[in-house]
């Protein structure tokens, strides 16, 4: 981070650094910060640490002391039914006794810099406050929900397919969630290290795992927790489901009810169109929780260079994109979308202007061109925005994993 008086608080003095902790003694600090921001106790604090890798933690530094920081996550994310990568960011994270002097946004502005040097396109969060994540260019872009049904209400008798306990290095569930993802948007492309994370215990519960096959080809699976409800029930909390066959859904659904003598509620994430809900007889489910994550696009040209488009289009769009942190999007970019793929350069006629956050969204899907004009977002002729939209269309934008 540089010298910049925005980023130093009155009165304060000494350099300013932000990157990797130096050591065991940074990252404890961090971890203490992290304790008194998020309301987590010591024991809390030391499992997160002991399951994250050092290597993407990120601290800001101050007259030697840490201050703040943040967790960084290299991934990648689907559009289009292409992974498109993307780094995740969690945990951001100023020391009170720091807060209202332009830390975070510094944090935010120099991990953005470190993220494009790396090679990422995008860059998502789940926001606990907007403002600091608008400031430096994310905007609202997809939905995150959590799902809840007693177990007693699941209306699905179905043992046509096989079910049974596998452990966590079984290589299927990988094979069967990218099916599920590259025909979403919005879903992560896991790496191997999230993948150890989602099938990882947190505290002292037992992961449980368990594969739906079909003449022993897998179709489904389930990862899930049994996080206790009282003196002897439980809630079955669903980390990670996957069905990519009506059928399979259907064993899963019948799995889950079998749990209705000591389970309480079934838990899990997904969308209102998620393929799992329409073998359900009623709507019995409800949504308790729900969350809409922010997306900012790091590169414009890696990242509209990277997804996938509908196929069958052919058009071209002429952006004229404002980045007031990254200069290096700002101006005239043409995407030309042809056979599923887009090419991008340089020029153009720039006939839709549109600031980068508003792009953030249209790029996932979650809003239209029209409606970025509503926002401010954009300008446009109609023609432009509904070729933009068209270009952007496809399944909307969900992120069943919070990390």
């Amino acid at each position: 981070m540089p010298h910049d008086p925005l980023f130093l608080p009155a009165g304060m003095r000494g350099p300013i650094a932000f990157g990797r902790p130096d050591g065991t003694a940074e990252t404890e600090q961090l971890g203490a910060i992290l304790d008194i921001v998020y309301l987590r106790s010591p024991e809390e604090g030391r499992r997160w640490l002991d399951r994250t890798d050092p290597d993407h933690l990120r601290v800001l530094r101050t007259g030697g002391t840490v201050v703040g920081g943040m967790r960084v996550w290299p991934l990648g994310q689907w559009y289009g039914g292409r992974p498109v990568p993307m780094w995740g960011v969690a945990s951001v994270a100023v020391d009170p006794a720091h807060r209202a002097s332009g830390f975070a946004t510094g944090m935010m502005r120099s991990s953005l810099e470190e993220m494009h040097s790396a090679g990422a396109a995008l860059s998502a969060l789940y926001p606990a406050t907007q403002p600091v994540y608008r400031r430096t260019g994310w905007e609202l872009a997809g939905t995150w929900t959590r799902f809840r049904l007693p177990a007693a209400a699941i209306d699905v008798r179905d043992r046509e397919l096989d079910i049974r306990r596998v452990d966590a290095g079984d290589g299927v569930f990988k094979q069967l969630y990218d099916r599920r993802a590259a025909a979403s948007n919005g879903h992560l492309a896991r790496t191997e290290a999230y993948w150890r994370f989602v099938q990882s215990p947190r505290s002292e519960e037992t992961v449980h795992r368990y594969v739906v096959e079909r003449d022993g080809r897998p179709e489904g699976y389930v990862v899930f927790t049994q996080d206790r409800e009282g003196a002897w029930r439980y809630n079955l909390n669903c980390r990670d489901v996957v069905a990519t066959s009506p059928a399979a859904a259907r064993r899963l659904w019948t799995f889950f009810a079998d749990h209705r003598s000591f389970s309480e509620d079934v838990t899990w994430s997904g969308s209102g169109s998620d393929p799992m809900l329409f073998v359900l007889r009623e709507q019995e489910w409800k949504a308790p929780r729900s969350w809409t994550w922010m997306l900012r696009i790091v590169d414009v040209k890696a990242a509209l260079s990277e997804r996938g488009y509908p196929a069958g289009m052919e058009a071209e769009v002429h952006l004229d994109v404002r980045d007031d942190v990254c200069g290096w999007n700002e101006g005239r970019w043409v995407l030309s979308v042809a056979g599923g793929r887009g090419q991008v350069r340089k020029g153009g006629r720039g006939r839709l202007r549109i600031d980068v956050r508003g792009l953030a969204s249209l790029y996932s899907g979650f809003s239209t061109g029209s409606e970025l004009v509503a926002t401010g977002y954009a300008e446009g002729r109609e023609g432009d925005l509904a070729a933009a939209t068209a270009a952007f269309s496809g399944p909307a934008p969900v992120l069943p994993d919070f990390f």
